[in-house]
Order: C-alpha cells, then sequence, then structure tokens
C-alpha cells in the first residue's frame, strides 16, 4: 500500500480492456471532437484532455470498486493512462470505420438511447428534461456535446456488430472440445534437477579465460541478467504498524488514529513483540499477518515521510509515530544493507566459473535424463527405469488437458502433457522434456473418456464461449490492422505529451 509501483496492472487491464464487447457496448464512449489539447487523433477524430479525463475517471471508478481499499491511484496512475489512451484509440477506430462503410446513427436511435437512461428518470419512471440538461451541461459543456458522444458510441457498437455477426461455432466443433478438456490421463513422471547443492565440478583458470575470449557477449549478458547482486542501492528491511486516517479526517479521527499509535508504542516499549502487536491492530492488509514486516525496499519506492523515518533508523530502533497520507506508523528496522557497486570488469571472471559450473552441472542432469530415455527404448517402462536408477518416481495423478500445459509438480510443461495425451495405458515416452530448469520424463498409467451424457451437458455452453472467443480474436485482429495501417498513414497520432502535462 506504501509502495509506488505499478501494482495491479494485470486486474486493470482484465477490467479495462478486457473485451472489446465490455468497452464498446457500454455506450460510455468519448466524443468525437476536442474541446482541449488533442491527446488522441484517428482520422476525423480529435480526442482532447477532456475526453480523456472522462474516459480515466470512469476506469479508475470501475478499478477503485473492484479493489476496495487495496486500489492505489498513485501506482496505477501510467496503467489508467494506457487505458483510457487505448479506448480512445480503439472508439475512433471502430467509428471511423462504421463511417467509411456507410453506417449511419438516426437521430431517432440517440433519443431512443437516452430516454432509456435510468438515471434521467424521476421517482415516477417519467423522462426528466431538467434532470437530462443538468447532466449534459455539467459532464459534456453542453447538450450537443452530450449527442454527439452517444452517435459516436453507437457508431462504435454498430461496427463492433458487423464484425462479431461472421464467426461460427459448429456443435461438432464444441462437441470435439468438450471432449478433449474432459478426457484425463493418469501420469507418473521423473524430474531430473540442477543439483547445486551437489558437488560441484572443478573450474579451471584456463577453461575461465577462453569463456572470456569466446563468449563475452554471454558473460555481458549474465551480468546484465544479475545487475541487481552485483548493483544495488542501500535498502532496509522493515516492519511498521498501521492505524489508518486520512489527510482529510476530522480533527477526532487524527486524535483517535494517533492515541491508537501510541497505544501500540507503549505496549511494545512494556515489552511485547513488534510483530505480535502489528498482527493485533495494524490496519495494513498487505503486510498485517505478517508481522508488519515489509520486506527490503531502496529509496524512493516508499511515500517520503515513511521512507525518511525509515534510513533513519539502525536495526532493532522503533520510530516515533509517522503521519503520512494513509495514517499514523510505527516503523522498526530490521536489516540494513549497503549499496553495492560492482562493475563487470570486476566479476567477469566469477560470472564466467558461475557460467562453467551450471553448464556442467545441467549435461550431468541430462546425462542422466537420456540414461533413462535409453532404458525406455531398450523395453523398460519409465517406472522401471526410475527405480533402477534410483530416482524418485512421482505418484500417479491425473491431468486434463490445459491452454499453459500445467502439470501438478513441474509446473507449465505443454509438450510433455501433449505427449502424455498421445501415449496408451502402461507406454512411456522416451522423449526428454526441459521444463524450467529441469529434466523430465512421462508414463501414462490410465486413461479416461468422458461419457456423451457429461459431454452433452457442457456442449451449448462451451459453443458460447467459443464463440465469443472466435468474436473477440476477430475484432481485436482487426483493430490491431486497422490501427498499423492508420499509424502509417499518419491518420492516428497519440499526443503523450499533452497526458503528460496535464
Amino acid at each position: 500500500m506504501l509502495r509506488g509501483g505499478r501494482r495491479w496492472l494485470t486486474a486493470l487491464i482484465v477490467i479495462g480492456v478486457g473485451g472489446v464487447f465490455v468497452v464498446f457496448l457500454g455506450l460510455q464512449g468519448p466524443m468525437s471532437f476536442s474541446t482541449s489539447r488533442d491527446v488522441v487523433r484517428v482520422g476525423p477524430y480529435q480526442f482532447g484532455t477532456q475526453e480523456f479525463e472522462r474516459v480515466r475517471a470512469r476506469r479508475e471508478a470501475m478499478l477503485q470498486d473492484q479493489l476496495g481499499d487495496q486500489f492505489d491511484a498513485r501506482a496505477l496512475r501510467d496503467a489508467l493512462d494506457d487505458v483510457a489512451t487505448r479506448e480512445l484509440v480503439q472508439e475512433g477506430l471502430l467509428a471511423s470505420a462504421a463511417e467509411e462503410m456507410g453506417l449511419q446513427v438516426t437521430k431517432r436511435e440517440i433519443e431512443q438511447l437516452v430516454l432509456s437512461e435510468p438515471g434521467f428518470r424521476d421517482e415516477g419512471g417519467r423522462f426528466d428534461r431538467e434532470r437530462f440538461e443538468a447532466f449534459a451541461e455539467y459532464n459534456y459543456g453542453s447538450q450537443r456535446a452530450f449527442m454527439e458522444d452517444r452517435r459516436l458510441a453507437l457508431l462504435a457498437a454498430k461496427m463492433v456488430s458487423l464484425l462479431s455477426s461472421q464467426p461460427e461455432v459448429s456443435p461438432g466443433e464444441a462437441r470435439e472440445v468438450v471432449r478433449r478438456e474432459l478426457e484425463e490421463v493418469r501420469i507418473a513422471t521423473v524430474e531430473v534437477g540442477i543439483d547445486s547443492d551437489g558437488e560441484a565440478p572443478e573450474i579451471g583458470e584456463e577453461a575461465i579465460q577462453e569463456v572470456l575470449t569466446t563468449r563475452p557477449d554471454q558473460v555481458a549478458q549474465r551480468y546484465h541478467e544479475r545487475n541487481a547482486e552485483f548493483n544495488r542501492p542501500e535498502r532496509v528491511r522493515a516492519r511498521h504498524i498501521l492505524r489508518s486516517v486520512s489527510r482529510d479526517a476530522s480533527p477526532e479521527e487524527v486524535a483517535q488514529a494517533k492515541a491508537d499509535i501510541e497505544a501500540a508504542a507503549a505496549r511494545i516499549a512494556a515489552g511485547e513483540a513488534f510483530e505480535d502487536v502489528a498482527r493485533e491492530v495494524s490496519q495494513d492488509p498487505g503486510s498485517q499477518a505478517n508481522g508488519g514486516d515489509l520486506g527490503f525496499f531502496a529509496r524512493g519506492q516508499m511515500v517520503p515521510d515513511f521512507e525518511r523515518a525509515a534510513f533513519a533508523l539502525q536495526p532493532g530502533e522503533i520510530s516515533e509515530p509517522v503521519r503520512t497520507d494513509f495514517g499514523f506508523h510505527l516503523i522498526r528496522v530490521e536489516e540494513r544493507e549497503e549499496a553495492v557497486s560492482r562493475p563487470l570488469e570486476e566479476v567477469r571472471e566469477q560470472i564466467a566459473a558461475d557460467l562453467l559450473r551450471e553448464e556442467a552441472l545441467r549435461d550431468r542432469a541430462r546425462a542422466e535424463a537420456d540414461r533413462l530415455a535409453a532404458a525406455i527404448r531398450g523395453g523398460q517402462s519409465l517406472k522401471e527405469a526410475g527405480a533402477a536408477q534410483g530416482l524418485e518416481v512421482s505418484s500417479d495423478f491425473g491431468v486434463r488437458r490445459s491452454p499453459n500445459g500445467f502439470v501438478p509438480g513441474l509446473g507449465a510443461a505443454p509438450e510433455l502433457l501433449a505427449a502424455a495425451f498421445a501415449l496408451e495405458p502402461g507406454e512411456s515416452s522416451p522423449e526428454v522434456f526441459e521444463v524450467g530448469d529441469r529434466f523430465a520424463l512421462v508414463q501414462v498409467v490410465e486413461r479416461s473418456e468422458p461419457t456423451e451424457e457429461q459431454i452433452d451437458e457442457r456442449v451449448e455452453a462451451k459453443r458460447e464461449e467459443l464463440l465469443e472467443a472466435k468474436r473477440n480474436l476477430r475484432t481485436q485482429s482487426w483493430l490491431d490492422a486497422r490501427e498499423a495501417a492508420l499509424r502509417e498513414s499518419g491518420d492516428l497520432v497519440v499526443n503523450t505529451a499533452a497526458i503528460e502535462r496535464r
């Protein structure tokens, strides 16, 4: 809650641009003309900062409703800007294409849309013109601007409808997908990992110098990959206790929060463990369960007042109550790490030696996996070969096909999973699969097919799911192609400077 990173970005993208239908059939698109500096221009449409802020505010409200107390407007600032800009671009792409194809929105359609808005009706359910006019004037500057906004949104919706009307999914196609999804195989696996804790091979100076001479780019790449190890700023690891109160809270609320944090400080001074008090009274949902532990952080990662207090403490010291935008804190520093700065020239021999050691360990693991594969080709099952070599064979467990090829205990292993569904019961694959830093082999123990009744229960829902996926894929592919073409012709311009200056 205190960090300034772009937290919840994935959630934001899912909510903000997770589907073209959600974005554009909500009929909440931006205006087709600008009343301020242009942020986006798509063909004949210009969207200014006023339109941008309106779209952004709507997306921010949606996300805040979704995340509740975990919403962090500062951490999500850039992500919200990206989502709002993207929505303006897509709105312009759809609406301009609709007009090029001759699609139109009649005055009657706009009127019907306005009349159907619940927010424009009085308590008796009748259209309230004064309420409508007040809303349009306040949010859009004029009724004309509001109506033009709705016209553009309807144009975009018509284009989406046209794009999504073409894909089809047959019942037979949906049936085959359901059958494949419900099919299950029970498998056994053997993993051979790189034993970094085992006896490491000796690396000679001559070999190190050869790597430095013949593979300097690889050594430099490893240095950049391990940059956090060789170059890092001063860091502290701290715990905190938070009693929440906003900056604009009443004097009584502020006084109560301060009294709460002072009471927590008194308990700690009397001998109670800081982490125990944090678990009981802290109001930070991100660290309360961990006794207030925030882990290591560098300067610039926390809000300023909190950061200044934390970096002024030595390990074991506890701060006085610290006020931030989140409330009052007690902070205890657990550890400090001094800044580290080691240039490539200083550590390149270490990196070369580590690289050779990793390769030797990997070669050793691969050789062990290859011996298993050879035994399988010689007629043994994986279980027999694994037992003969003293390797652990996983217990039999069921798996189904999945988009990412997830296998329990292994993680994402799509090639291994695909091979499992190609094997017959009792059959072992002699192929060695690389799964991260491990090598794995698989044996199918049993296969089970779904019944016709199980398939029948899911066919219609799966058909709708596949149809929606096809529609979204087609629409997104069309949007990507149109965006690329308009960018190349200069008819699509995004002015990020206008956003940064706002």
